[in-house]
């Protein structure tokens, strides 16, 4: 198992309020950050750790282009995916459990 961290960044100007044709002073109650089908990629994948906001540790045999490739059907144009693998023998985190995790 290979330990990759994933990290996404959904930015607001690319998710519209699909609001065509109208001014736009008004206000919108929808849900921005509709990461729900990036996060539940993210699981299906193996074990995994939400370390920081939007940031995931996980443990599988797929690589990290093949899990680009599955979470960028979610992305729109302006979003932003960075998949790197870890190297448990040279890591560090100030967040409680992360290095054990990883070397677990």
């Amino acid at each position: 198992m290979t330990v990759y961290a994933i990290t996404f960044y959904l930015n607001e100007d690319s998710h519209s309020c699909d609001c065509d044709s109208h001014d736009h002073n008004h206000e919108h109650h929808h849900h921005h950050r509709d990461d729900y089908d990036i996060v539940g990629t993210i699981k299906t994948l193996g074990a995994w750790a939400n370390f920081m906001p939007d940031s995931y540790l996980v443990k599988t045999d797929v690589s990290a282009k093949e899990i680009a490739e599955k979470i960028k059907a979610f992305l729109q144009p302006n979003d932003l995916l960075f998949v790197t693998k870890v190297d448990k023998d040279d890591v560090e985190s100030l967040t409680p459990g992360v290095v054990d995790w990883i070397k677990a």
